[in-house]
């Protein structure tokens, strides 16, 4: 897809003029791997990003759009005109199963002790040959604070690669130049301290990379009539410098564009009116942890006419898995319209669903799994993942087809059951569910423990909520206001 415009330059403020200067001596030096433009919220990034592509298209450079999520690269991709794909799409193939499934099947038809461990999928990274004749690559890496480079240990589903993204990405394309787009104030991957492809130290002393980069400062998103940025400056300041005290305080006092509100009641009351007048594309309440989403979903259901605790069209729902059989990802929000009589399989309870994506307002039709809905989780269990594997492959066997075959792929690609959608419900995000998106209006429902949390994560973490809004942030007075 190509670009918008790639012929009108943009008027660029005095700050991007400086970072734009830095690109282009980076696009022409040899020798350099990365480029890191950092920048808080409001300072232009995705702006600067467009006259890039423009002057690279200019060039007839050779580049590609990436981003950390679904939902980041569906924004960056609306924003630019360009294809923006996930980075873990880019690198990643699925190359088979963890493990022999004929070997499973015959201890369980023979009654066997199953001692055969976990059964996961196996992306492998599909690393790529210099472009020859044309330069290396360019990759834009958008939302790249939550581009993890530690080890997932913890992996229930998949494993992908080395289970390090960015040292895969960097594999990937050993040839090519990646450019790193974020604010390394937001929140980082889970379990890391920092945000490492954002961090110019760490790539030189554990990638030995030449690094340049630049920061924006300078707001040119709310300057004139919206100062919700002006508070978040006071925030960035208080991260890379924490307050002495014990309880963290947050500078929401005298902002006209932060509405403080009496109670937690009220905050879930204005949210609703809010999504009454203009839709769940335009608000959200952010939370800290599932179990307080979970707890606000049970009180703002009802006020939509949602009495029943089972699904019912019209309630909106949060993608929790990218699914292959449409152009859903994880971190979507999509609206029930169409419910089937549930299914059974492989012990678990298939509804088919027709869901809405407010995004695109495109409809897709497919099975969802209820116990991922109903559990407030993000995924099937790995037993279940396990039974749901194993009853494909009896599928298969019983129509000849073996489990290294291509069919046997092409089969997995589109069975309805492993491709079933999994979602909860998206009345309330946590703060690392919401990253990534964006809503004119943000309903903030920070809990009295959180302030106790370690500085500098718990300024991080009220940054990277409150920065979700466009327009306005609404939060419950309490002691930590200031």
């Amino acid at each position: 897809m190509k670009p918008k415009d790639n012929t009108e330059k943009l008027e660029l403020t005095y700050s991007q003029q400086l970072a734009f200067k830095n690109l282009l001596s980076f696009l022409e030096d040899r020798e350099a791997n990365v480029f890191i433009l950092k920048g808080y919220a409001g300072t232009g990034k995705t702006t600067l990003m467009k006259e890039l592509i423009r002057e690279m298209t200019n060039r007839k450079l050779s580049f590609k759009l990436l981003a950390s999520t679904g939902r980041a690269a569906k924004i960056l991709s609306n924003a630019t005109g360009c294809e923006t794909r996930t980075v873990h799409s880019q690198i990643y193939t699925f190359a088979d199963i963890n493990q022999d499934l004929e070997n499973v099947v015959k201890k369980r038809e023979n009654n066997l002790v199953d001692d055969t461990g976990q059964l996961l999928l196996n992306f492998e990274l599909n690393c790529i040959e210099p472009n020859e004749g044309e330069g290396p690559y360019l990759y834009i890496v958008d939302e790249a604070s939550m581009v993890a480079d530690a080890k997932d240990n913890q992996a229930s589903q998949a494993l992908f690669g080395s289970g390090r993204l960015l040292y895969d990405l960097f594999q990937y394309d050993q040839y090519g130049k990646f450019i790193f787009v974020g604010d390394a104030c937001q929140l980082p991957p889970v379990n890391e301290s920092l945000s490492p492809a954002l961090d110019a130290s760490y790539l030189r002393q554990n990638y030995g990379m030449k690094v340049y980069e630049s920061e924006l400062t300078q707001i040119v998103r709310q300057s004139e009539d919206n100062d919700l940025v002006l508070s978040s400056q006071k925030l960035r300041h208080l991260y890379f410098n924490p307050q002495k005290w014990k309880w963290a305080k947050f500078p929401f006092k005298g902002y006209k564009n932060i509405h403080i509100l009496s109670s937690q009641t009220e905050l879930i009351s204005k949210y609703i009116e809010k999504v009454r007048e203009l839709g769940f594309n335009k608000a959200t309440l952010v939370c800290s942890t599932n179990r307080q989403a979970n707890m606000a979903t049970q009180i703002i259901r009802p006020a939509f006419g949602h009495q029943s605790s089972l699904l019912e069209p019209g309630d909106l729902l949060l993608v929790t898995q990218n699914n292959l059989l449409t152009n859903l990802m994880n971190g979507d929000l999509v609206i029930v319209e169409k419910i089937g009589e549930q299914q059974y399989r492989a012990g678990l309870t298939f509804v088919p669903v027709a869901v809405k994506e407010l995004f695109t307002q495109k409809t897709n039709s497919l099975l969802m799994i209820a116990e991922v809905l109903y559990g407030n989780l993000t995924n099937i269990t790995q037993d279940q993942q396990r039974e749901l594997m194993i009853d494909f492959y009896i599928r298969m066997r019983k129509l000849g087809i073996k489990q290294k075959s291509d069919a046997f792929m092409l089969e997995m690609a589109k069975d309805p059951y492993l491709n079933a959608l999994r979602a909860v419900f998206g009345y309330s995000l946590t703060c690392h569910k919401s990253q990534g998106g964006e809503w004119d209006y943000v309903f903030l429902d920070i809990p009295r423990k959180l302030p106790g949390l370690p500085k500098p994560y718990v300024y991080q973490w009220v940054y990277t909520a409150m920065t979700r809004a466009r327009k306005d942030l609404y939060v419950v007075y309490d002691f930590w206001v200031m």
